[in-house]
């Protein structure tokens, strides 16, 4: 019968591949035999799987999931005892809508069966399924690759499978590549090559039989890298893949991993289950890393460091990835999430650990501290919207699996388990987790799986137990507001509710099942005892009365901001607050929290805006990076929803008097140990921002410097923000081109994205316009980086405007290229439109999103967005004249 003779489309009512995107659970595949055969020069793939499938009911159709794919020869037989009996396939056909293929069978009793198969696609479609990526090598010559990016849903773009997280299988995968210079990676070690096979110039390479794993960590590579190696304390072997001429930039990826993997195997007290452990560097790649099992994959800015060329920031970047990334060989490829609603599982545990991990080999970053402002106060933000959802929260189609990728599955969730961390005790905390990992490996598990395993391992003597606690946090959106009020000299009491950015948001109670209550676990200290102390106030209470031995002057709850709330005080409690932060008697981590607070508190009505605004003062003696990390960005956003108004210029001189000192201390050269430059960084943004003369002409003055001269010296700490700022204060034509011409000349991801980065911030829209124009030319600019490009140049101030118009001009454009399916396309219209303050603003976007209305996996995001823009025009009517006199009254 000819290729997809059978194949047609079916709209029949009462066909059940019509009424649910899942695929039926009484149908469990356990091993797939798969042969893979991609072609680098026509860019195109063929290639056969063999399904063993078990059937637990008795059923007359089968399913698998496919997209993109061509599929003809497909075979099912039932696996009888020392023989298989082929059955007849009535009819075969692609249901698009749920990306199925069905098959149709005479009725069949459970059992066993084998479906097999052939296929064939393009290498072409997207950077996404199995794909064609291209490198320029050290001579010049281009080269090509295949691989493979499958999380969340597109292994079904590489072969028919069951491509959901609940079903693990084996795999023995056999996979073609050219003869010369290229080699084939997969999840385990080789087994065995056949050299002339299938073709005189090709080579056949079939690897061991996996573990049992999902879909998406399945992952195959043709290439022509080289790689460094460790052996581990066990002698596995583990690897970095990398092309030739820049595998010497992954020595730093290779140590930090090798050290971290070490220390999760005794941390976890499991050792990784693998024969051996790889980390491969591709061209083109869609999200920063995947955590395929034994063959980890980075986006190159995300695995290269060179010490010669990179920042601290970038250094940083890398080991965390890394970490993160091996994280996930415990937490979501050992013990899997059952579906994607507990998306959490795997990546707020990886967003966790990563900082263990990354504090295990460099102590002095303190990362903890840091995780305050990278994770949790960022987070804050989105999740004090109406527009946010829970951690744990239903998803019913594949647009919906693309957007739980974001802020709060990774931060918050990583955030709620620093949190629990915290008040259940280091060693509590770590016993559960491992009596978690023992239980479900190879296994999927659910949430409620995890809080049994840590209730039993809870030393506390807590009334609830951690699933009765946690679920507030996890199954019901936002985070409360903790209001402190003191009665007498030694008592206060603590009162919760629902914190809200915008004061004038509404919200009915009665949509949680906890109605928005939480259990909240509060840590403080007092004037009179510097030792932690500890207590609850339950969703059950109406409020908590804290008792003190002696007369108090002062209280600080929420130490080191471990717990995800917020803290409210009475005036004269932030007055006292503001004096010991001036005083440095509160270490940085509560200074953070309390710059954060009060600044999140005043936006939301809760504090006034002079408070708070007050709080910022401390900041000019301020010289340690986590507080100045946790105010910077609030203050630049501060700084542009001001610009128009009568606080603009003054607000500017203020964030100036702020910088001046510091500024001139730390200077641009990259000096200092590790937090320093960081600190550095946050500086030079703030005071450039305000237009800090000095700070613009030494960028200027180093950039022409540069431009004159490829090879001068410029600070690797801070050299994207020579690009930045250089290009604002000199800003000609001529210099932009020059940068241009070395970006695309420039073989080093991270050293392309500081200059892409640069030239989006020049004030002239005719080069902004060449700019994006030149830049949809993926010759010229990688499809994965076009929509940085566009994100960078909105940053902009000439360039937000002219942004928003061009994308919404090519919006059936960039649908074509990306897909609503494209989470990073969703994620795009938020970032555009975060400084926009005006009705006639918000009027376009609605218009916007009525002639597109449909948005796949950027819903929620268009919900942040419209949120976002009519909280700024409140708060500009609400506080620019506040600021404007507070300003005056200095």
């Amino acid at each position: 019968m000819p290729e997809n003779a059978r194949k047609k489309m079916r709209t029949s009512s009462d066909a059940p591949w019509e009424d649910d995107f899942r695929l039926p659970s009484t149908v469990r595949p356990s091993h797939y035999d798969l042969y893979l055969n991609p072609d680098l020069d026509s860019k195109t793939f063929s290639g056969s799987v063999a399904m063993t499938v078990e059937s637990l009911d008795s059923r007359d159709f089968f399913l698998v999931h496919t997209k993109w794919l061509k599929i003809s020869n497909t075979k099912i037989s039932r696996v009888e005892t020392g023989r298989n009996q082929e059955i007849d396939v009535i009819e075969e056909f692609e249901y698009e809508p749920n990306e199925f293929w069905v098959m149709k069978v005479p009725p069949q009793e459970a059992g066993t069966f084998l479906i097999s198969m052939e296929f064939s696609g393009s290498l072409t479609k997207a950077i996404l399924g199995f794909y064609y990526s291209e490198y320029t090598d050290v001579s010049g010559v281009k080269r090509g690759l295949a691989t493979t990016k499958f999380e969340p849903t597109y292994a079904r773009r590489a072969f028919p499978c069951f491509d959901e997280p609940s079903f693990k299988s084996t795999y023995s995968v056999t996979i073609v590549r050219p003869s010369e210079r290229y080699i084939a990676l997969s999840n385990m070690p080789v087994k065995l090559e056949k050299k002339g096979v299938p073709s005189p110039s090709s080579t056949e390479v079939t690897f061991e039989k996996s573990v049992p794993m999902v879909t998406y960590l399945v992952c195959f590579i043709v290439c022509d890298f080289t790689y460094k190696e460790m052996l581990m304390k066990s002698g596995m072997p583990f690897r970095v893949y990398a092309p030739e001429g820049r595998i010497k930039n992954s020595q730093f990826a290779l140590e930090t991993g090798a050290s971290i993997l070490q220390m999760y195997e005794k941390m976890f007290d499991l050792p990784f289950p693998l024969p051996k452990s790889d980390m491969a560097a591709i061209p083109d790649y869609s999200s920063g890393a995947t955590e395929h099992w034994g063959i980890i994959t980075f986006r190159e800015t995300n695995i290269f460091f060179n010490e010669n060329q990179s920042s601290a920031a970038n250094k940083q970047r890398v080991a965390s990835v890394v970490a993160h990334e091996l994280a996930h060989q415990w937490f979501g490829n050992l013990v899997t999430l059952e579906w994607w609603n507990d998306l959490w599982l795997n990546e707020g545990f990886a967003s966790y650990v990563e900082y263990k991990g990354v504090d295990h080999v460099y102590p002095e970053w303190q990362m903890d501290a840091q995780f305050q402002c990278d994770a949790l106060l960022s987070v804050m933000d989105i999740d004090s919207a109406l527009s946010s959802h829970p951690i744990v929260q239903t998803v019913g189609n594949n647009d919906q699996i693309n957007a739980m990728f974001d802020a709060i599955s990774y931060r918050k969730g990583s955030s709620v388990l620093r949190m629990l961390e915290d008040f259940m005790g280091e060693a509590s905390f770590q016993r559960g987790i491992n009596a978690f990992l023992k239980k479900f490996e190879y296994d999927n598990a659910v949430t409620k799986d995890l809080w049994t395993e840590l209730t039993s391992a809870w030393d506390g003597k807590e009334e609830r137990d951690v699933g009765d606690i946690m679920d507030t946090w996890t199954r019901q959106m936002g985070y409360p507001v903790v209001s402190v009020s003191q009665l007498a000299p030694d008592s206060f009491s603590l009162k919760q509710s629902r914190f809200l950015q915008d004061p004038q948001a509404e919200f009915d109670p009665s949509e949680s099942e906890y109605r928005y209550k939480w259990d909240i676990p509060l840590s403080y200290i007092t004037s009179s005892s510097e030792d932690t102390q500890r207590s609850w106030l339950y969703r059950d209470m109406d409020s908590l009365l804290l008792k003190m031995d002696s007369p108090t002057s002062w209280i600080k709850v929420n130490l080191k901001q471990k717990g995800f709330y917020r803290v409210n005080y009475e005036p004269e409690m932030w007055r006292k607050l503001e004096s010991l932060c001036t005083e440095k008697t509160l270490g940085p981590s509560e200074r953070a929290s309390l710059l954060s607070d009060a600044l999140a508190l005043a936006d939301a009505a809760l504090l006034d805006y002079n408070v708070a605004l007050d709080m910022t003062t401390v900041l000019a003696s301020e010289r340690d990076y986590v507080p100045w990390d946790a105010a910077a960005g609030r203050l630049i956003v501060l700084k542009k929803l001001l610009s128009g108004t009568d606080a603009s210029g003054p607000f500017d001189k203020y964030l100036s008097s702020l910088t001046g000192s510091i500024c001139n201390e730390l200077g641009w050269e990259d000096s200092g140990e590790h937090l320093k430059k960081l600190l550095r960084i946050d500086i030079v943004n703030v005071a450039c921002t305000s237009g800090n003369d000095d700070c613009l002409r030494e960028a200027a003055d180093l950039l022409r410097s540069w431009i004159k001269d490829a090879e001068f010296p410029l600070p690797l700490g801070t050299r994207r923000q020579v690009y930045r700022w250089g290009i604002v204060r000199e800003g000609s034509p001529e210099s932009w081109d020059v940068m241009w011409q070395r970006a695309l000349a420039e073989q080093s991801a991270t050293e392309v994205d500081n200059l892409y980065y640069g030239m989006a911030n020049v004030r002239n829209t005719e080069i902004l316009l060449k700019y994006i124009e030149l830049a949809k030319d993926e010759k010229n600019v990688r499809s994965q980086n076009f929509l940085n490009v566009l994100q960078y140049i909105s940053s902009n101030p000439t360039g937000s405007d002219l942004i928003w118009d061009w994308v919404r001009e090519n919006w059936p454009w960039l649908v074509a290229r990306y897909t609503l399916n494209d989470r990073y396309l969703g994620q795009m219209i938020p970032n555009i439109s975060r400084y926009f303050t005006t009705k006639e603003k918000l009027i376009e976007m609605k218009e916007f999103f009525a002639k597109y209305p449909e948005a796949g996996a950027g819903e929620r995001y268009r919900k942040q967005a419209l949120e976002t823009v009519q909280f700024n025009i409140r708060w500009v009517e609400k506080n620019s004249s506040t600021i404007t006199q507070w300003l005056k009254s200095r």
